[in-house]
């Protein structure tokens, strides 16, 4: 290349390069949390039936998995799957009994953590919420 086409050279393609980077810089950004509006959910079972347990939103259920005896089981769920205010029931379906057990209603908060504990008498059963 000759010293004066390499000077054209460069007239051109800068420019053109610049054009094409100016617009990633004017770009907007959205707003997008760094971590989904997700909670995490530990059932430990300590009642001597295994648990299909289920989050609960008014009539509408998500079933989150089934907690042997003598087990601990961990769950995400994305606050959208349950209600948009955050309020939430914990159901343990025992299988074989045609009981069901619903915890009270709590309200959880996006990065929290619910810990329910089921116990051989499902009234002395514990709910914590942890952030």
């Amino acid at each position: 290349m000759t010293p004066g086409s390499v000077s054209r050279l460069v007239r051109v393609v800068v420019p053109a390069l610049m054009l094409l980077a100016a617009p990633a810089g004017c770009i907007k950004h959205s707003v997008i949390p760094d971590e989904p509006d997700v909670i995490t959910i530990n059932v430990s079972n300590s009642n001597p039936l295994d648990m299909t347990v289920y989050a609960v939103n008014q009539s509408m259920r998500i079933r989150l998995g089934t907690v042997s005896t003598g087990s601990t089981q961990h769950y995400t769920l994305s606050l959208h799957q349950i209600s948009p205010t955050g309020e939430l029931r914990l159901l343990a379906d025992p299988v074989g009994s045609r009981r069901t057990f619903t915890s009270e209603a709590i309200q959880v908060f996006a990065g929290q953590a619910v810990e329910w504990v089921i116990q051989a008498d499902v009234r002395q059963s514990t709910l914590t919420i942890r952030s």
